[in-house]
């Protein structure tokens, strides 16, 4: 396998660490992967990698919700969850709780109706279906 200089870091890598920019050409991007989460993390963010490795230690290496260690082959770094309004970094999160935020839209309203839900005692009965129309079957004590 060869390899290619980044141009951040300016070390020689394998070409697996590094996005394909043309898949026509197969031209590969200058930066490597590492790199360029971190480039997109202070341009975006605002976050520093030292500032990063600090929130990462402080967390122990976990998740700020479910508390799983990073293991994903794909995704190589927590995400840095942030106030959307404020811009201000809570922490880092996996990729599964921030998505899972993200479909709430960061509304803490949303996520406390979920939690309610899913505490729920009793189900709704589910519905049965008869030719065009929908009637729930409700049992009469």
């Amino acid at each position: 396998m060869t390899t290619t200089k980044c141009k951040m870091c300016n070390t020689h890598k394998q070409d697996n660490e590094f996005y394909l920019k043309d898949r026509a050409t197969g031209r590969k991007d200058t930066t490597c992967k590492a790199c360029r989460i971190v480039h997109q993390r202070e341009r975006t963010l605002g976050v520093t990698q030292s500032e990063y490795l600090i929130m990462y230690r402080d967390q122990s290496g976990r998740c700020g919700i479910c508390m799983k260690r990073l293991y994903s082959k794909r995704y190589k770094a927590f995400a840095v969850d942030h106030n959307h309004d404020t811009n201000q970094i809570r922490g880092l999160l996996c990729h599964k709780c921030n998505l899972a935020l993200g479909g709430f839209n960061d509304d803490s309203q949303l996520i406390t109706r979920a939690l309610e839900w899913l505490r729920r005692d009793s189900p709704i009965p589910l519905a049965t279906v008869e030719g065009d129309t929908v009637s729930r079957d409700l049992e009469s004590n």
